[in-house]
C-alpha cells in the first residue's frame, strides 16, 4: 500500500490481511473433511440412485467423488500455503513496497476462488444449510477488496478497480469450475476413450479454460504492479476463456455455466478495452522508465 496512506489505515488493513492469513492456516482447513464427508455422501446416493434407475447420467457421476476428493484438499493446501505467505510479506505490505500488495492479492484470490468452486458441488449434492465455502470465500474476499479500495484514490478508480478485480475472480472461479465439469464428463462417458457427438469440444472447454486462470490469476499480480502485461494477461486470459465458453454452449447445450464463462469473458475484454480504463489501470510512463534505465555506463 501507498506511504500516502495514514500509518494507522495501514495498521488496519495489514491486521485485516494477517487474520485472514491466520484462518487460511488454521481454521478452514478444518472445515474441508466435514464439507467433504456431507458432499461425496450425497455424490454417491445421487449415483447409486441414477444407477438403480438406468439413468443414463449414472456414469457422469461416478467420477464426481474421486475428483472432489482431489480438489478439494488441493484447494485447501494452496490456500494454506498463500496463507503463510501473507504471515511474511505483512511488513513490506505495511510499509508500502509494491510488489507486497500485488502478491497479497494473488494470495488473497485463492480462497476466494476455491471458495467459489467448492460453493457449486455443495449446493448440486448437499442443497441444504450453511455452505462453509461462503466463509472461505468471505476469508478472500473481504481482505481483498479492502486492500483494493484503500489504496486506490477517487470514486471513479476505486468502481473500476474494484469491477475489473472482481471480474477477473469470478472468471477465474468459473473457469476452474467449468473445466472440472468438463474432465468429470471426458472421465465419466460411456464411449471412452473414444469420444461421442458432442464431447470433443470438453477438451478445449477444459484445457483451454484452466490454462485462463493461470493468466487471470498473474493479471491481478501484474495489475497491481501497474504493468501493461498484466492488461495483456488480463486480455488474454478474459478473451480465450470466453471463446471456448460460447464455442462450448454453442456445441453442447446441457447447462448454462458455459454460456456464462463466455459473457464473462465478454465483459472484461470490453472493460479492458476502454481507453480511460486502461490509463487507469496501467502505467504510462512504464516504458519511458524502461527505456531511460537502458544506459551503457563506462
Amino acid at each position: 500500500m501507498s506511504q500516502e496512506i495514514s500509518r494507522n489505515v495501514r495498521l488496519v488493513v495489514v491486521s485485516i490481511v494477517v487474520l485472514a492469513a491466520i484462518l487460511m492456516v488454521a481454521v478452514l482447513p478444518f472445515t474441508i473433511p466435514d464439507t467433504l464427508d456431507k458432499i461425496q455422501h450425497a455424490q454417491q446416493v445421487r449415483y447409486d440412485k441414477f444407477l438403480a434407475e438406468g439413468n443414463p447420467q449414472a456414469p457422469l457421476i461416478q467420477p464426481t467423488m474421486a475428483l472432489t476428493g482431489w480438489t478439494f484438499p488441493l484447494y485447501m493446501s494452496i490456500s494454506m500455503f498463500a496463507g503463510i505467505m501473507l504471515l511474511f510479506i505483512a511488513k513490506p505490505l505495511f510499509n508500502g513496497e509494491r510488489w507486497a500488495k500485488a502478491l497479497t492479492l494473488v494470495c488473497l484470490s485463492i480462497p476466494s476462488i476455491g471458495g467459489a468452486y467448492m460453493l457449486v458441488p455443495y449446493l448440486n449434492f448437499v442443497g441444504e444449510g450453511f455452505p462453509p465455502a461462503l466463509f472461505y470465500m468471505a476469508t478472500g474476499l473481504i481482505p481483498y477488496f479492502t486492500v483494493i479500495l484503500v489504496d486506490t484514490k477517487g470514486l471513479k478508480a476505486k468502481l473500476v478497480n474494484f469491477w475489473v478485480y472482481l471480474m477477473l475472480g469470478i472468471l477465474a472461479a468459473e473457469a476452474w469450475s467449468n473445466g472440472h465439469a468438463a474432465h468429470r464428463i471426458i472421465e465419466g462417458h460411456p464411449a471412452r476413450p473414444f469420444y461421442a457427438e458432442g464431447i470433443f469440444i470438453l477438451q478445449p472447454a477444459r484445457n483451454v479454460s484452466w490454462i485462463a486462470v493461470i493468466f487471470l490469476i498473474a493479471a491481478i499480480y501484474l495489475l497491481a504492479l501497474r504493468k501493461k502485461s498484466g492488461w495483456y494477461a488480463a486480455l488474454f486470459g478474459a478473451t480465450s476463456a470466453g471463446l471456448v465458453g460460447f464455442a462450448t454452449q454453442f456445441v453442447r447445450t446441457a447447462t448454462y455455466d458455459y454460456l456464462y464463462q463466455g459473457l464473462m469473458g465478454l465483459a472484461i475484454v470490453i472493460t479492458l478495452l476502454v481507453p480511460f480504463v486502461k490509463d487507469m489501470m496501467v502505467d504510462k510512463n512504464e516504458g519511458l522508465k524502461a527505456s531511460n534505465s537502458k544506459g551503457i555506463t563506462l
